[in-house]
This record gives C-alpha cells, sequence and structure tokens, in this order.
C-alpha cells in the first residue's frame, strides 16, 4: 500500500460542517481535484456531502503545493 508523507495515509478524512457526516477520500482523488483548481491556494479542495449537501471540508490536508489545511481554519 502506497504511503504519503503529508498524513501518513492514502486517504483524507473529509467531515460535512453541516450534518457532521465524515467520508474517507483517496488522497488521490483530492490530489487530482487540487491540481484541477488551476493554482488557486488560498482554498483546499472540497466535496458535497451526499448525505445533506452540505460542504465537507478536510480534517487536514497538505496539497500538492506544500500549503496545509484544517478544519480548524474553516471553523471559526
Amino acid at each position: 500500500m502506497k504511503q504519503f508523507a503529508s498524513t501518513g495515509k492514502n486517504s483524507v478524512n473529509y467531515i460535512c460542517l453541516q450534518c457532521g457526516i465524515k467520508e474517507s477520500i483517496p488522497k488521490e482523488v483530492v490530489d487530482e481535484f487540487d491540481l484541477w483548481d488551476e493554482g488557486d491556494l488560498s482554498d483546499a479542495p472540497r466535496f458535497t456531502c451526499q448525505n445533506c449537501g452540505g460542504e465537507m471540508y478536510s480534517e487536514y490536508y497538505k496539497s500538492t503545493h506544500d500549503v496545509e489545511y484544517k478544519l480548524s481554519d474553516y471553523q471559526k
């Protein structure tokens, strides 16, 4: 199994801020979305919650551009 230096895992944990559901998304998928974002470093890749339609944010993600994003950055 391939390990990633940024998290030590091959997936990224996402949490919906609306309903609280958690989902593990393969890191390769998150990295692809990060690259498709055309270099907008202000926002980490986000996904839509399949449970309620809210936005899902990563608990922790180190991007392909070495930018670190934490869930606490979005919880104010």
